[in-house]
């Protein structure tokens, strides 16, 4: 289970006043008890954050996941940059570097470009 801010913010707090491991977990079991005490591996990685990041909360927004290499400023440029000249291209055939799923994605999310194909309806005679 996750700390909650406060009790990150209680653990490094009591760490730069102790400086130490069995000080804090003493602490922290008398100020939380129905949570269990953090292990000294937990206090050191909050602690590190703290020193790296300024803050001891969860930063994970943003940072997890697979990273989108396919739809890279570079590539959202290119497309871009070629869509003016031909509007009329097709993901296959545009000549870029880029898969048929990631070109229409950079058109609609970056884009705001909607394609869809003309249908001719018949006339009634």
């Amino acid at each position: 289970m996750q700390l909650t801010k406060e009790q990150r913010t209680f653990i490094v707090e009591k760490y730069f006043q102790a400086k130490s491991f069995q000080q804090v977990i003493e602490s922290f079991q008398e100020h939380f008890p129905e949570r269990q005490s953090p292990t000294q591996m937990t206090i050191w990685r909050n602690v590190t954050r703290y020193r790296t990041e300024g803050t001891s909360l969860n930063l994970n927004k943003g940072r997890s996941g697979r990273k989108r290499s396919g739809r890279s400023e570079e590539n959202v440029r290119i497309v871009q940059g070629a869509l003016p000249e031909n509007t009329q291209i097709s993901a296959r055939k545009s000549g870029f570097d880029v898969t048929k799923s990631t070109f229409n994605k950079i058109i609609t999310l970056y884009l705001k470009w909607h394609p869809y194909k003309m249908h001719e309806r018949k006339t009634k005679n």
